[in-house]
């Protein structure tokens, strides 16, 4: 019992538990999936799921025949300034901005921000 508690023992045994702290906590962000850069990054990371989210976003586009993603980031940015995603999707149901896309019914904030999701992915 005595050798086992010997200080080189301790600390490796400390040393083993900080690495693996270190390795669970980095794993998220180690593993997550990764998409190519696009100049709309600062809004797409608000989405949750973006393989989802771009799905919606093919259906916005089909249904609007100019999009110009430049402008709707342009708008997006102003609304998500001070506020976040949910904050401003409430507000858009509540003033009833929103949009239909292949039978569903998505607010304007959240079907712009699909919208740009799918023109990132493309």
């Amino acid at each position: 019992m005595k050798d086992l508690l010997t200080r080189r023992n301790i600390l490796i045994g400390a040393g083993g538990a900080v690495v693996a702290a270190g390795a669970t906590f980095e794993a998220g962000r180690l593993l997550r999936k990764r998409y190519a850069p696009s100049p709309y990054d600062d809004l797409l990371a608000r989405l949750d799921d973006r393989d989802g989210d771009v799905q919606i976003g093919e259906a916005v586009l089909a249904d609007i025949d100019d999009f110009d993603a430049k402008a709707a980031a342009v708008e997006l940015r102003a609304r998500l300034q001070r506020n976040t995603l949910a904050q401003a999707v409430s507000r858009d149901a509540v003033e009833g901005r929103l949009l239909e896309a292949r039978g569903w019914v998505v607010p304007e904030t959240l079907g712009l921000l699909c919208a740009l999701a799918a023109k990132a992915a493309a």
